[in-house]
C-alpha cells in the first residue's frame, strides 16, 4: 500500500505489483489502469477489477499528461500543462506523450508520436523530486532504478521545469554561465541531481552512435536518431550535459554524450570523466536525474 497527500487530498494506491506502475501502455496512443488497482481519493475508493482504459481525448506530442477520475468513476488523462500535477487535487498518475518513438534497438527511435512507457508514475511509484512530469524511469543494473528528464534542461526552468518539450535549450551561452557548479544548483533547486557515468550510459544506450544533430540543436525536442532505449530526447550528439563520475565519495565533475560538433566519437559512453568544473560553453547543457521513490 502506498499514501501520500496530494494538494488537499490523501490518495491511497494499492497493486498486486508494488514494482512496477499502475498505468501500462495499451499501445503507442493509449494507457490503462492494471488489474487489480485500488485508488483511494479522499472517502472516495474507486476498484479496477480488471484492465481499464483511461480516457485520452485529444493528446499531444511533447505534453504531460495526467490522470484523473471522472464524475462516472472513469480513469481521464488530462494535459496539465506547466503545472506539477502532484499541486492539483485529484490527479494520482501520469505519463509523457512523446514527440517519437524511443529506440527497440541500436538505431535510434522514430518518428511516430507514441506514449513513452518508461515515464510512468504513481502517487508512491515516482520520483523523489517534488515534479514528476518528463521523465524516464531507469532500470539499472547492479543498481538501484532511478529518474532521469526526457529532455535537456531549458533556460526557462525556473517556470517550465527541467524537462519540455519544444523550449530553449539552457547552455553557456543561453545562461550567463553553465559550469560545474551552476549545474549541481540548477538540479538542486528542482529537487533533482546530476547523472552519474554509469546512469547517463545506460538511459542513453539505443541511441546510433558515432552521430550527432548536423548544427546546435536550440530547442528541446525529436531527433529521431539519437532518441534512446528509455526515449531520452537529443540524448547524444546534441550538447554535451553535466553529470559525476559516479565516485560516492568524491565525484569528479564529468561531461557526457558529446556534442554536434562531435559526430564521429558521441554516443552513449561518450565522456570525460575528469572535466575542469569551470568549463562553459554553448556546447555544454544539462539534464537532471532523481532517485526513486520506493513503494512502502
Amino acid at each position: 500500500m502506498t499514501a501520500t497527500a496530494a494538494a488537499n487530498n490523501i490518495i491511497r494506491i494499492e497493486a498486486l505489483n508494488y514494482e512496477k506502475p499502475i498505468l501500462f501502455a495499451a499501445d503507442r496512443n493509449n494507457a490503462s489502469i492494471r488489474a487489480g488497482t485500488i485508488v483511494e481519493i479522499g472517502d472516495a475508493v474507486y476498484r479496477f477489477a480488471e484492465d481499464t482504459p483511461v480516457t485520452m481525448g485529444d493528446i499531444e506530442p511533447g505534453k504531460d499528461y495526467a490522470v484523473r477520475i471522472d464524475a462516472n468513476g472513469q480513469p481521464i488523462a488530462e494535459d496539465v500543462g506547466a503545472q506539477n500535477p502532484l499541486t492539483i487535487e485529484g490527479y494520482f498518475a501520469g505519463f509523457h506523450f512523446a514527440p517519437g518513438g524511443h529506440a527497440e534497438g541500436i538505431a535510434g527511435g522514430d518518428t511516430t508520436p507514441a506514449i513513452n512507457p518508461y515515464s510512468f508514475w504513481n502517487v508512491g511509484f515516482q520520483a523523489t523530486c517534488p515534479d514528476p512530469r518528463g521523465m524516464a524511469l531507469i532500470e539499472l543494473v547492479g543498481g538501484k532504478p532511478f529518474w532521469i528528464d526526457i529532455y535537456l534542461t531549458g533556460s526557462n526552468h525556473k517556470e517550465e521545469g527541467t524537462s519540455r518539450c519544444g523550449v530553449e535549450i539552457a547552455h553557456g551561452s543561453s545562461l550567463p554561465r553553465l559550469d560545474y557548479k551552476v549545474a549541481t544548483e540548477i538540479c538542486a533547486s528542482h529537487g533533482k541531481r546530476l547523472p552519474t557515468y554509469d546512469e547517463f550510459r545506460t538511459a542513453a544506450f539505443g541511441v546510433t552512435e558515432r552521430s550527432s544533430a548536423s548544427k546546435h540543436p536550440k530547442k528541446t525536442g525529436l531527433d529521431a536518431s539519437r532518441t534512446s532505449q528509455f526515449g531520452l530526447m537529443q540524448a547524444t550528439g546534441n550538447l554535451w550535459i553535466w553529470g559525476t563520475d559516479g565516485h560516492p565519495n568524491d565525484p569528479r565533475p564529468s561531461i557526457f554524450g558529446g556534442s554536434w560538433v562531435s559526430g564521429s566519437s558521441a554516443g552513449s559512453r561518450y565522456a570525460s570523466l575528469g572535466c575542469w568544473a569551470g568549463d562553459s560553453s554553448d556546447r555544454f547543457g544539462l539534464r537532471a536525474a532523481s532517485d526513486h521513490m520506493a513503494p512502502a
